[in-house]
């Protein structure tokens, strides 16, 4: 037997010898299949939908929507305004930084501690502590703001020939403040209150008298109550009893 027909036998065993074994194979595992059991899946499968409402909100809202335009590009100053933002942020990230910032937050609030005071003073504080009285204002549709331009006794005779006495008590008290502005013991202004010229004459020996007529001036005026001949007659004698 030559060496062709030895490969040939050979090749034939083993193709023999392999169709033998997956044969086997084959019913050993066809055997195995045929007593195995397959569990089933009996797990309960919950569909769930989403209501129309939520679907609607859904579609309407454009966070979800991904073809829209992005946001326009930033013009050069909010580019620089980002930059300075940025800038800053940097540097009081630091230690030093942090302690600097500290500082310029307490002298910002001294500041205005400090322009609240000022604007306090500058709109007369003493009113904070005394009271505000009413006013010593003048009534313009008769007479002018400035005291230095009013003809008092004209207007005190015209306002005794019409018996309008309230009005000549309210002249001579006006009369009484230029007098005392004339001898600098008091600063005249229109919007200063009778309190505030009464402790400008706290030293003086006129503040009693002073204090007496003011009340006088303004139970008739302010109060507004009646006063007679007689009543006016004996409060000028209180106007007449300061001796300037």
């Amino acid at each position: 037997m030559n060496l062709s027909s030895s490969t040939k036998i050979i090749f034939l065993i083993l193709m023999l010898y392999n169709l033998i074994y997956s044969k086997k194979s084959f019913c050993a595992n066809d055997s195995i299949s045929k007593h195995t059991i397959v569990a089933i899946d009996s797990t309960k499968v919950e569909v769930r939908k989403l209501k129309q409402e939520t679907k609607e909100n859904l579609l309407k809202n454009t966070d979800y929507r991904y073809d829209k335009v992005g946001p326009a590009p930033k013009t050069p100053w909010e580019m620089l305004i980002d930059w300075i933002d940025r800038m800053i942020s940097k540097l009081f990230d630091t230690e030093g930084g942090k302690l600097s910032w500290s500082i310029f937050q307490y002298l910002l609030m001294f500041a205005a501690i400090a322009v609240i005071i000022i604007l306090l003073f500058k709109n007369n504080i003493r009113s904070l502590f005394y009271g505000k009285s009413a006013p010593v204002s003048i009534d313009f549709s008769e007479i002018e703001e400035d005291i230095y331009k009013i003809d008092f006794q004209k207007l005190i005779s015209e306002a005794i020939a019409k018996k309008d006495f309230r009005k000549a008590v309210r002249l001579h008290f006006l009369l009484l403040l230029k007098q005392l502005t004339d001898k600098n013991l008091i600063q005249w202004k229109i919007d200063k209150t009778n309190k505030d010229y009464s402790v400008e004459l706290t030293n003086n020996r006129f503040n009693k008298q002073f204090k007496e007529i003011t009340f006088l001036y303004e139970y008739f005026w302010y109060g507004n109550f009646p006063i007679d001949e007689s009543k006016y007659q004996n409060t000028i004698e209180k106007f007449k009893a300061i001796k300037l």
